[in-house]
This record gives structure tokens, C-alpha cells and sequence, in this order.
């Protein structure tokens, strides 16, 4: 670990710039930077951000984050394999979560078609106290007419309630997230989506921010991203969103803005079914 601190400080120091540039390049604090060059990764909250953090500096030193990362990635197995232990545990939760959230699904549409039933039936209710009151005044009507009548008021009443029992639907059946756990260095939603997945959109309405995302337990996205720049993932299951500089990010689901968090350090977000 010694080596890798040592030859970035190094290629620092020939650039002539300080930790204080470094992190205002990268948006990683200096007392990670500090321990990059040191070779203590011991006080850095998980693997990725060992990774990231490394890639970001060599990156804002003009080198290829990369290649470096790979070049020493044995430096990170030990680490790598502390993690494993947790993926049980993991795995156990989102089961016990994807049940919940199924029996929540199977409630809500009970609800709804209730919902739309009692419509149609008061519509139905509606339309036929009308057709009394209507053919009252005209004792004088033949059974043609008062058919005619019956069958133009019929129409009417159709195009009055169709429109209303669609937009009951649409306002009812739509996306819900709701926050479940939060500590200084990790938030928890849970989401219940409208459809068989999920639309997240990540972007940096700030200056720059390093981001690791896994959507449903595969890494498909690990890089600096800078202003105004976004991504959209499609989810089915879970995402985990790691920050290294949180209050320069924007994060929806399915078009619902979450709360920007403004803790300036590393943070990560998991949002699951």
C-alpha cells in the first residue's frame, strides 16, 4: 500500500500542487487523501471507495485511473474479501423485502378495482334517478320516443363518467417511495413501483461527484461525473448509489425527487423493492 501512496504523492508534488488542490479537483476530503499516501486504507469506509478514490486522484494528476487501479489492485483483495459475509444478510433482506412488497402490490390494485366499481355503480345509480326525473314531464311520450331518449341519455352519461373512472386510475396507481433508515453514512428507501421496474435518474446540478452505482447487484457505472451531466439506470429490484460528494447531486425515481443530502463526505444511498 506504501508503494501506491508514495508514487502519487510523488506525482503530486512534481505538479507542484497541494492536498488542499487535490481536493478541490476531486471533492474527496484531505484526510482520505492523506491516507492514500500514507497506504492506511483502514479509516476508508468500504473497498469501492478505496478504489474510487484512488482513480479519482490519479485522474486529477492527468494519469489513467484505470490502469493504475488495476496495475495495484491486489492491494484491495483482503479488503474485498472482508466484505463477502455481508452478502448473505443482504440477499436475506431483499427477499424478506420483494415478499412485503408483493403482498403491498396485490392490496393496492384489491383497492383500486373496489374503488372503480363503486363509480361505475353510483354512475349507474346517477343515470337511472335522471331518466325518472326526465320522463315525468312527458306522460304524453311513445314508447319509441321514450327509448330514444333513454338511449341519447345513456351516451351522455358514458362520456360523462369514462373520462372519470381513467383519471381515478391514473391518480391512484403510480410509483411510492418512502424513506425506511438513514445514518450519517447510508439512507434507505423503499419503493413500490407502478410497473414490473423502476426508472432512476442520477444527476450533478453542481460541480463534480464520484459515483459507484449497482443496479440489482451487478456494478454498471463507476466514474466522475461533472456539472450537468445525468445517467438513468432501469431498476427491477435494487440500487445502491455511493457519493463521494452527495450535495452536488440530484437523484429521481420514476420522476420523484428525493431529499438532496448535504452531508459533505462519502454517502450511500440503497433504494429497494
Amino acid at each position: 500500500m506504501k508503494e501506491l501512496g508514495e508514487f502519487l504523492k510523488n506525482e503530486r508534488i512534481k505538479k507542484g500542487l497541494t492536498l488542499e488542490e487535490i481536493q478541490e479537483i476531486t471533492k474527496i476530503r484531505i484526510r482520505y487523501l492523506k491516507a492514500i499516501e500514507d497506504g492506511d486504507f483502514s479509516i476508508m469506509p468500504a473497498l469501492v471507495y478505496a478504489k474510487g478514490f484512488v482513480k479519482s486522484y490519479a485522474e486529477a494528476l492527468g494519469l489513467d485511473g484505470n490502469e493504475l487501479v488495476k496495475k495495484y489492485e491486489y492491494l484491495f483483495q483482503e479488503k474485498e474479501e472482508e466484505t463477502l459475509p455481508n452478502i448473505e444478510t443482504n440477499s436475506s433482506y431483499k427477499k424478506e423485502g420483494r415478499d412485503f412488497s408483493q403482498f403491498f402490490l396485490t392490496l393496492k390494485k384489491a383497492v383500486i378495482f373496489v374503488l372503480v366499481i363503486g363509480i361505475i355503480g353510483y354512475g349507474f345509480y346517477y343515470f337511472i334517478n335522471q331518466v325518472k326525473k326526465g320522463l315525468a314531464p312527458i306522460p304524453q311520450q311513445n314508447q319509441s320516443e321514450a327509448s330514444t331518449y333513454s338511449e341519447d341519455k345513456t351516451d351522455l352519461e358514458n362520456k360523462t363518467n369514462l373520462p372519470q373512472e381513467s383519471n381515478v386510475s391514473q391518480l391512484t396507481v403510480k410509483t411510492s417511495i418512502e424513506k425506511v433508515a438513514e445514518t450519517s453514512k447510508k439512507i434507505e428507501y423503499k419503493v413500490v413501483p407502478f410497473g414490473e421496474s423502476y426508472k432512476v435518474e442520477i444527476s450533478v446540478p453542481g460541480e463534480k461527484c464520484w459515483f459507484s452505482v449497482k443496479v440489482d447487484g451487478n456494478v454498471v457505472y463507476e466514474g466522475l461525473m461533472t456539472k450537468d451531466m445525468s445517467k438513468i439506470f432501469d431498476v427491477k429490484d435494487s440500487i445502491t448509489i455511493l457519493m463521494g460528494y452527495p450535495p452536488a447531486v440530484k437523484i429521481t425515481v420514476d420522476g420523484e425527487e428525493l431529499p438532496t443530502v448535504q452531508t459533505p463526505s462519502p454517502v450511500t444511498i440503497n433504494i429497494h423493492t
